[in-house]
């Protein structure tokens, strides 16, 4: 069967530079998820998207779902607010129905749930809320789809993924969205955001777990430049191509990560680059067709090219 393909939207305006992407490829995705909607303390929904980019998604055949998430203003995933909705009864139905209010008035339809870094002592509290809030979505016949951090076993005592049963909450909803990428990230050693190997060892534990015909592969649009101290940063396919050429950085494959990289100095300090370009996203492709899934979820418009679309379109059929 032809990959599905949904794919983040960063932004809920036309006001950014996916939406030229979104006017020109939109006619080869399914899904377009527009991240994001923030859960606020008092629970309320934080952020509106734009009418009409979701009525331009639709006229393309795209189903729109609306990311919900527990994000901060500091952009860091509250662990405190998600220990509130799977404990606080009221709470967890007064966020419910706000973000079935906000689907309605919006004419969504459905709902991604982005909610991260629940404490490893709630998974099972935490299964039970995206089960019951699935349950009450599909009554009002929204489509429900979770992203879940990439591993490759179940690891529930993990700070950040403990919480996620796959089995669990794949039973729950109708989509699942692997976040198979950040393998190595700003603070780790330089390497790919997602090399074959690992993707392939977190794909067998997600298909081992949840039903083939709801799994989503994570494809990253993106890299990170790590200076040999501090932080990395990320970067997409045209800047990194630009800065190798300006500094005169020949291209190198990683042949053990299956990623392209380079190595550059400014001012006094040496750089290593990884990112993903055309090569390394047919070898993910190539996964996600061989392992027989429903499709793939692109992180994110922003970061994407021409170079991407020209590979993407002939993997995917628009049924």
């Amino acid at each position: 069967m032809p990959l599905k393909v949904v794919t983040f939207y960063n932004g809920l305006i036309e006001q950014t530079k996916g939406y030229p992407y979104l006017q020109r490829y939109g006619n080869i995705i399914n899904q377009l998820a527009i991240f994001e909607i923030s859960i606020q303390n008092n629970g309320t929904l934080l952020g509106r998207p734009s009418r009409r980019l979701i009525n331009e998604a639709h006229a393309m055949g795209n189903k729109v779902f609306l990311v919900v998430s527990n994000l901060t203003p500091q952009g860091q995933f509250s662990t405190v607010l998600i220990e509130r909705l799977v404990r606080d009864q009221d709470f967890a139905n007064l966020v419910w129905h706000n973000i079935r209010n906000v689907l309605v008035e919006y004419q969504c339809d459905g709902v991604n749930l982005d909610l991260e870094k629940a404490a490893p002592a709630d998974r099972p509290l935490f299964s039970k809320l995206i089960r019951d809030w699935s349950i009450r979505f599909k009554r009002e016949n929204f489509l429900v789809s979770i992203d879940v951090p990439a591993k490759s076993s179940d690891e529930p005592l993990d700070e950040w993924k403990g919480s996620f049963d796959y089995r669990a909450i794949g039973q729950a909803v109708d989509e699942v969205i692997i976040m198979t990428y950040e393998e190595h990230w700003a603070a780790s050693e330089p390497g790919s955001v997602a090399s074959i190997p690992w993707v392939t060892g977190v794909m067998q534990h997600a298909i081992a777990n949840i039903p083939r015909r709801k799994i989503y592969m994570g494809i990253p649009i993106y890299g990170y430049d790590w200076p040999e101290t501090g932080a990395g940063r990320v970067i997409g396919y045209q800047r990194a191509i630009e800065l190798a050429r300006r500094h005169g950085a020949p291209l190198q494959w990683d042949a053990r990560q299956y990623s392209t990289y380079f190595r550059y100095e400014t001012m006094r300090v040496r750089h290593t680059v990884y990112f993903e370009d055309p090569r390394s996203l047919r070898d993910k492709l190539d996964i996600a067709l061989q392992l027989g899934i429903r499709g793939v979820a692109l992180w994110e418009m922003n970061l994407s090219y021409p170079g991407f679309w020209d590979v993407l379109q002939t993997y995917v059929k628009r049924l």
